[in-house]
């Protein structure tokens, strides 16, 4: 809980980065029934915690100007990296990014893309950017300047306000074809990281047992609803609390990395391959769904291949090789040098 970076929790994004992509591009029958989503909803409960848990900091050291620190740290770790490989995706030719551009530069582009009859093409993933980068404007407000005292009912309101958005959403707005991509419906994943950050912050013990058994229970009454839901048995009404199930099972995983995880495990998380993939993740979520539009141009070869069988193989081996050589460098000539200017400001 001390330490200045927990490896293992690096090694979580690893296979969270991991899990979104193979979801962005393996067939259905390719994924079985596993929900692969699950990873980008990791990184919305690892932001919540770790904005909350900075911000509980700063406002207990009195810092004077937490708030503008926060927003210019965060805006060139996030925003700078992201317009960067917007203008990567504009090149490449993304068509709604081309036709659209505001929404996105904006960090709107969540709403836009839940009225679209489609997931756009090569930048489906922003919806999820766009909520992150509203939290973080918002977000730091609440926790600095709302009475101590408020903290805690006001991220109780914000996690309820997940279900019922999702309700309000499904049964008074159904031509919005992509509900979960507005804000309202994402409340959930990042209020319960921030009611962890809190907690801990309050002193409760990270490894304490009761946290798992809750964790291991929620993660248990999500499987069942994602079972009926997937069989189209979708229970009424508490259905709308399915993913808010999920995120006290992720919480719950934050938990016990900070706590300590089986050997095995923790050796996985914090292998070299592993640190690696972790360390390229935020450049491997920004462009791993402009790479087949990038080989579009540069390999049309590949789109001639066989759907099925070894063709698909190759052709998402390909993918795989490219994301990760263009993700390399992106990291080396985008974010390396952006994290030198951000070390300028304070922490």
């Amino acid at each position: 809980m001390a330490a200045a970076r927990n490896l293992t929790l690096d090694g979580w994004r690893a296979v969270a980065v991991v899990g979104v992509i193979w979801l962005h591009w393996a067939p259905r029958e390719w994924r079985g029934a596993i929900p692969f989503e699950m990873g980008l909803y990791f990184f919305l409960v690892l932001t919540g915690f770790f904005v909350t848990r900075l911000c509980l900091k700063a406002r207990d050291e009195e810092r004077p100007r937490a708030y503008r620190d926060f927003i210019v740290r965060r805006g060139l770790r996030i925003l700078l990296p992201c317009v960067a490989a917007m203008a990567i995706g504009w090149l490449a030719g993304a068509p709604d990014l081309r036709a659209h551009p505001w929404w996105y530069l904006s960090q709107l582009a969540n709403f836009h893309i839940a009225c679209l009859s489609q997931w756009p093409s090569g930048t489906s993933h922003y919806w999820s950017l766009a909520i992150q980068s509203q939290f973080y404007l918002v977000w730091p407000l609440v926790v600095l300047w709302l009475p101590r005292r408020a903290l805690a009912p006001v991220i109780f309101v914000t996690i309820f306000l997940a279900p019922l958005s999702r309700y309000l959403l499904e049964t008074r707005m159904p031509h919005i074809a992509h509900p979960g991509a507005i804000t309202g419906c994402a409340l959930d994943y990042l209020g319960m990281g921030a009611l962890l950050a809190l907690g801990f912050h309050r002193g409760i013990d990270a490894g304490k047992g009761w946290i798992r058994k809750v964790a291991w229970a929620a993660a248990l009454v999500y499987s069942v609803f994602y079972v009926l839901d997937e069989s189209g048995r979708t229970l009424p009404v508490l259905g709308y609390f399915q993913q808010t199930f999920l995120s006290v099972a992720l919480a719950g995983v934050i938990a016990a990395s900070l706590s300590g995880l089986p050997g095995w495990l923790a050796a996985v998380l914090i292998h070299p391959a592993t640190q690696h993939v972790a360390r390229l993740s935020y450049s491997l979520y920004l462009l791993h769904t402009l790479i087949p539009i990038l080989l579009g141009h540069v390999l049309p070869v590949l789109w001639k291949l066989p759907d099925h069988g070894p063709g698909l193989g190759l052709r998402l081996a390909v993918f795989a090789l490219a994301t990760w050589g263009l993700s390399w460098v992106f990291w080396r000539f985008v974010e390396q040098p952006v994290e030198r200017i951000r070390s300028r400001f304070p922490a």
